[in-house]
C-alpha cells in the first residue's frame, strides 16, 4: 500500500494517497463475479467535468440529471455519462454546448442492441424520453467500449482509466468512450463492452490491443473478466471460472440455464448449469468466500471490510 511515509521519492501528493485498486491488486483479489447487474444502459454524452456521486452532477444540472435517471429507471437501465477521450475535455473547456450523443443499450442475451440519436444540450431530457428519432448503431466492429474515468467518485478510476481510454482510442477511436461510475472502484481500470455487457477489471494499457481484437470478433479475454452485467453475480462467477478452466473465449460459448443453492447454510455451494455452444450441458459448482484480510473497498471508504469472491469447486457434464 502506498502511504505518505512509504511512497518512493519523486511522487506527487496525489500519488501518495491510499489506492484501493493498488491494495486490491497487491492482495491478489480476483475480479470475477463482481459486475454491477443491469438489463441495459442509458448513455448521455457530457464532455465534463463530472462531479461526485454514482450518478454525477455535471453541466447538465441537477434537474436534468434527476430526469435522466428517471428515464433510465423506466426502461430498466443504468444512467451513465460518457465523453470521448481527450477531445471532449477540450470541447468542454471551450464552452461547447453543441450536439450531444445519446444511446440506449440492451445487454440481455439475444436482445443485445444499441440505438442512438443526437440532440442539442437543451433537448437532452426530451430526446431521452422520446421513442422517436432513434437509429440502430452498427456494432459489427465489436460495439462501444466504455472505460470508467470518474475520478470524483474514486481517484483510482481516473488514474488508471484515463491512460487505458487513451490507449484504446489509438486503436479503435470510433468505439471508445470514457464513462462515469461503473462500480468496483478497486478493480480499476474498469471497462464495459457493449452491447454484450461484459465487464472487465484491472485492465492495463498493455491489454488494450487484446481487448479491441477480441471484442471485434465476438470473443472475450477471460483472464480480465468481472462478469456479464445481465447475469446474477453467482452466474457471472461460474461463467468466468468455467471459461478460465476450459479455455472458452467465444461470447456465446456458455449460456446460463439455472442456478441453485446446494443447502441452506450461508457457505453452501451453488450449482450453475450452462448450455455449451454445441448444445451439451455443463454444471459448474462454486462457493462464495471472503478475502482473508479486510481492506477499504473504495478510496473514500471509512471502514475496512472483507471483500467477497468466488472459488471453483468443479465443472463437468451434468449427470
Amino acid at each position: 500500500m502506498l502511504t505518505a511515509s512509504s511512497a518512493p521519492e519523486g511522487l506527487t501528493p496525489a500519488d501518495r494517497r491510499y489506492s484501493c485498486a493498488a491494495e486490491s491488486q497487491q492482495r491478489g483479489e480476483p475480479v470475477l463475479g463482481s459486475a454491477s447487474t443491469t438489463r441495459g444502459f442509458l448513455l448521455v454524452e457530457e464532455p465534463g467535468p463530472w462531479g461526485p456521486g454514482g450518478v454525477p452532477s455535471s453541466r447538465l444540472g441537477d434537474a436534468a440529471t434527476a430526469a435522466l435517471k428517471e428515464v433510465a429507471a423506466s426502461i430498466g437501465a443504468k444512467l451513465l455519462l460518457v465523453r470521448r477521450p481527450g477531445a471532449s475535455v477540450l470541447r468542454a473547456a471551450a464552452g461547447d454546448d453543441g450536439e450531444r450523443v445519446l444511446m440506449r443499450v440492451s445487454v440481455r442475451r439475444d436482445r443485445e442492441r444499441v440505438i442512438t440519436r443526437s440532440c442539442s444540450v437543451a433537448e437532452v431530457v426530451q430526446a431521452a424520453r422520446s421513442p422517436e428519432g432513434w437509429t440502430d448503431l452498427d456494432t459489427s466492429d465489436g460495439g462501444p467500449l466504455l472505460v470508467c474515468t470518474h475520478g470524483r467518485k474514486d481517484w483510482c478510476c481516473a488514474r488508471r482509466g484515463r491512460p487505458l481510454a487513451a490507449a484504446l482510442a489509438e486503436l479503435a477511436p470510433s468505439r471508445v468512450w470514457e464513462c462515469s461510475h461503473l462500480g468496483g472502484d478497486r478493480f480499476a481500470a474498469n471497462l464495459l463492452s457493449l452491447p454484450t455487457g461484459w465487464t472487465y477489471g484491472r485492465v492495463d494499457t498493455a491489454d488494450a490491443a487484446a481487448v479491441v481484437e477480441a471484442t471485434a470478433v465476438g470473443r472475450v479475454v477471460p483472464a480480465l473478466l468481472r462478469g456479464r452485467c445481465c447475469d446474477a453475480m453467482v452466474v457471472q462467477a461460474a461463467d468466468v471460472l468455467a471459461r478460465q478452466a476450459l479455455g472458452r473465449a467465444e461470447v456465446r460459448d456458455l449460456v446460463p440455464v439455472s442456478a441453485t443453492r446446494e443447502g441452506a447454510d450461508a457457505d453452501a455451494p451453488w450449482r450453475v448449469v450452462f448450455d455449451l455452444a454445441d448444445g451439451s450441458p455443463l454444471a459448474v459448482r462454486v462457493r462464495q468466500r471472503h478475502v482473508e484480510s479486510p481492506q477499504r473497498l473504495t478510496c473514500g471508504a471509512a471502514v475496512a471490510q472483507h471483500a467477497r469472491t468466488w472459488e471453483l469447486l468443479d465443472a463437468g457434464p451434468t449427470s
